[in-house]
C-alpha cells in the first residue's frame, strides 16, 4: 500500500528488488562492511565478485577502527565444525593396541562416528544433577523376566502345566521382593508408583503368558538367559585381529539362547527383549547399524557345532486393541497374540519355520514371522527371512563389518557424520549436539544417507564386497 501511494506522488521512480539477486550499494560504512563480508564469503564459495569489493576490502583492512573487526569476521568465515582425524600418538593414547569395546558401541560409532569418539573416546559426561531419575522399566522388565525363568527352574515347573494365575502370582513376588532394594525406594514413595507397580505385573504376566507359548509350541528349549560374552561369562569375549598388529575385543550380553535339536543337527536362535517396538532391517544391517544379533549368533556358531535358525526380537509394549465395534473376547485374545508375535529374521526353511512353530502346517505362524503355502513350501510373501546360504553371507558380512568399524577407530577417523534414515536421524536425542554444532546448511556437513533396497539387492552388494 505504502508502495503503491510512494509512486503515485513520484511517477519516474523505478521499482526494483534484490530478493531474488542482491543489488549492493555504497551506502554508509556499517552496511557497506556487511556486504563486504558477504562478499568475501562469495569468494571462498568460489564465486565471482565485483573488482570493487577489493578495494574496498583494502579501506576497512587500513582502517584502525575496523581492522580488528575485519580479522575477527574473516577467522568467522574460515571456521568449520569439521573435526580432523586423530594423531596417531594421541590414538595410541586413547585406544592403545587393543580396542575394548561392545557391538552396541559399535552401531554407536556407524550412528554418528563423533558422537562415538565424545562419548567412548573422551569419555565426555553431560553434568550431574541432583534430581530424582527416571525408572528404567525396560531394564526391570528384562530382569523380572530372566528371574522367572531361574524360579521355574529352581522349583522344577513344568512350563505348558503354568496358567495365568500362577504367571501372575510368580511375577507379583518377584517385583515386590525386588521394589523392597533401596535402589528402588521410589516405588513406595507415591500412589502413581504403585498405579505403575501394578501396570508392570500386568504387562509383564501377559509378556510371559505369550513368551512361554513361543517354548511349548516349538522344538526350542531355553539354553540360558543374560548370557555374558567375556568378564567370565559363559563365552569368551569376542577377539579379532585387524591392521598393523592391532585387536578388537568385543564383550556384550545376550537376554536369551534357545537350542533345539532334530535329524539336521543343532540349532541356534537369539531372543532379544524390547521394551519397544523393533524388527531387523537389512538395510540397517548393511550400514552397520543392526549388527547386534547377528554377531553373537556367529560367534556362538563358530564356538559350538550349532546352525543358525534366526534372530527375534520379543516387544514387551503393553497391548491396545482398537476396533471400531464390539468384538469377542476370543478375537481380542488372538489380536493380542498377533501382536506379541516375534519379529525378526528368521533362516526361510520350511523344516526350521516347524521348528519355531509346532502347530503350523499352513498359513502364517502364530509365533514368528514366517508363513508355509499350501503345497507346503515357504510364503516367501509373509516371511521375513533369507535361505541358509544368505543367512551364511550376513554372518561373513557382519564379521567384515565389525573389523571395518573397528579399523577406522583405531585409524583415527571422526567424521561428523550422522545417518539419516527416512528424515530419521540419532541428533534428535544426542547429548553432544551442542558440541558438534552439526547443520546440514553448513559447508562440509552431511548425513550418511540410508537407502531402502530390497532383500536380494542387499545380499548381491554384501556378496560383492566380501569377495573384493
Amino acid at each position: 500500500m505504502l508502495i503503491a501511494k510512494i509512486k503515485k506522488i513520484f511517477p519516474k521512480l523505478q521499482e526494483e528488488s534484490d530478493v531474488i539477486e542482491k543489488k549492493y550499494e555504497l551506502i554508509n560504512k556499517q552496511i557497506t562492511y556487511e556486504d563486504l563480508i558477504e562478499n568475501i564469503a562469495k569468494l571462498k564459495n568460489n564465486e565471482k565478485i565485483p573488482q570493487i569489493w577489493y578495494q574496498i576490502y583494502a579501506y576497512y583492512k587500513s582502517q584502525v577502527e575496523w581492522k580488528e573487526k575485519l580479522q575477527k569476521d574473516l577467522e568467522g568465515i574460515n571456521y568449520t565444525n569439521l573435526p580432523q582425524e586423530i594423531q596417531k600418538e594421541n590414538i595410541n593414547k586413547l585406544y592403545g593396541n587393543k580396542l575394548n569395546t561392545s557391538v552396541s558401541q559399535l552401531e554407536r560409532y556407524r550412528s554418528c562416528p563423533f558422537s562415538y569418539y565424545l562419548q567412548y573416546g573422551l569419555r565426555l559426561k553431560e553434568k550431574e544433577e541432583l534430581k530424582v531419575q527416571s525408572f528404567n522399566t525396560g531394564s526391570f522388565m528384562h530382569e523380572t523376566i530372566d528371574e522367572f525363568f531361574t524360579y521355574v527352574k529352581e522349583e522344577n515347573l513344568e512350563l505348558v502345566k503354568i496358567d495365568d494365575e500362577q504367571i501372575y502370582k510368580i511375577v507379583s513376588e518377584i517385583i515386590e521382593k525386588n521394589l523392597n532394594l533401596s535402589k528402588n525406594y521410589i516405588f513406595t514413595a507415591t500412589a502413581k508408583y504403585k498405579v505403575l507397580v501394578a501396570r508392570l505385573k500386568r504387562i509383564v504376566s501377559k509378556a510371559l503368558k505369550y513368551i512361554i507359548e513361543t517354548l511349548i509350541y516349538s522344538d526350542f528349549n531355553i539354553e540360558g538367559t543374560e548370557i555374558e560374552f567375556g568378564k567370565g561369562g559363559k563365552y569368551n569375549s569376542i577377539m579379532l585381529d585387524l591392521e598393523n598388529g592391532k585387536k578388537v575385543e568385543i564383550v556384550g550380553k545376550i537376554d536369551r539362547i534357545d537350542t533345539a535339536t532334530n535329524e539336521g543337527g543343532k540349532y541356534l536362535r537369539i531372543i532379544d527383549y524390547k521394551s519397544s517396538s523393533k524388527n531387523i532391517d537389512l538395510n540397517e544391517v548393511y550400514a552397520g547399524l543392526q549388527i547386534q544379533l547377528l554377531t553373537y549368533t556367529d560367534a556362538i556358531c563358530k564356538v559350538e557345532d550349532i546352525m543358525p535358525a534366526g534372530i527375534f526380537y520379543f516387544s514387551l509394549l503393553e497391548q491396545m486393541i482398537n476396533e471400531e465395534k464390539k468384538v469377542e473376547d476370543e478375537k481380542i485374545e488372538e489380536l493380542i497374540r498377533k501382536n506379541f508375535r516375534m519379529k525378526g529374521l528368521i533362516v526361510a526353511d520350511v523344516k526350521i519355520i516347524k521348528m519355531n512353530d509346532t502347530n503350523l502346517t499352513s498359513g502364517s505362524s502364530k509365533l514368528v514371522p514366517a508363513a508355509i503355502t499350501k503345497d507346503g513350501t515357504v510364503n516367501q510373501k509373509w516371511t521375513n527371512g533369507v535361505s541358509k546360504e544368505e543367512f551364511k553371507v550376513l554372518q561373513d558380512y557382519i564379521y567384515k563389518t565389525v573389523k571395518d568399524i573397528s579399523n577406522e577407530i583405531l585409524n583415527g577417523k571422526i567424521e561428523l557424520k550422522p545417518y539419516n534414515k527416512k528424515g530419521q536421524t540419532p541428533c534428535k536425542y544426542c547429548s553432544y549436539k551442542a558440541i558438534c554444532g552439526f547443520n546440514p546448511r553448513q559447508k562440509g556437513n552431511k548425513y550418511n544417507y540410508i537407502d531402502k533396497k530390497t532383500k536380494d539387492d542387499i545380499i548381491l552388494k554384501m556378496k560383492k564386497e566380501l569377495n573384493s
